[in-house]
């Protein structure tokens, strides 16, 4: 009868030890939970103000390089103006500064947190980014090689390179929609 009481007696011992344990990983599971749904809410309110600030420098280069484009379309007839005097006389050529860093960040550390889809959007930005980048060298390269031509030939192949550029620069901004309209409904869905 005694080695029945202290089995019944280490049993309970052993049930309020599994009972505490049990308590202890739920209560660190739930704020392990609750300390990723912040981490992730900031991280994308960081990734969307930094977007934000992209599609609003984007925009404006965006738009400066259709007025290029346009002019180059209608009104370089003057041959005698080279490559870089026109772009002299339409105030230079500018570049957006597209910056990746909570992106960059946020995938380097906890993209698991993340839906699929949400994660693809953010690559295809990086990706996006990276090919205007490149368009961007290679049209500077062609520009700084060819500042003192005033061929036709020139100014078309400035042309088709700033269009490529412009094709990039409208596709990257498609991109931010696109993953903006996607965070939005991320968040309403964990919201509820």
């Amino acid at each position: 009868m005694k080695s029945n009481n202290r089995l019944v007696y280490l049993l309970q011992e052993i049930g309020i030890v599994v009972i505490g344990v049990l308590i202890a990983v739920s209560i660190n599971n739930y704020k392990e939970k609750r300390g990723n749904e912040a981490y992730l809410e900031k991280t994308l309110l960081a990734i969307e103000n930094e977007i934000n600030s992209n599609k609003t420098t984007l925009d404006s280069v965006l738009n400066r390089h259709i007025e290029i484009y346009d002019f180059f379309e209608r009104d370089s007839m003057d041959k005698k103006q080279s490559l870089g005097e026109i772009l002299y006389s339409l105030g230079g050529f500018q570049v957006a500064t597209v910056k990746n860093i909570s992106l960059r960040f946020f995938v380097a550390n906890k993209a698991e947190l993340l839906d699929f889809e949400l994660i693809a959007y953010l690559l295809e930005i990086e990706q996006t980014t990276d090919i205007l980048s490149a368009k961007i060298d290679r049209l500077a390269d062609f520009a700084y090689e060819h500042v003192n031509d005033s061929g036709a030939e020139t100014r078309t192949r400035f042309t088709y390179l700033l269009m490529d550029i412009i094709d990039s620069e409208s596709n990257l901004l498609k991109a931010y929609a696109d993953f903006m309209e996607e965070n939005e409904a991320y968040l309403e869905r964990k919201g509820k």
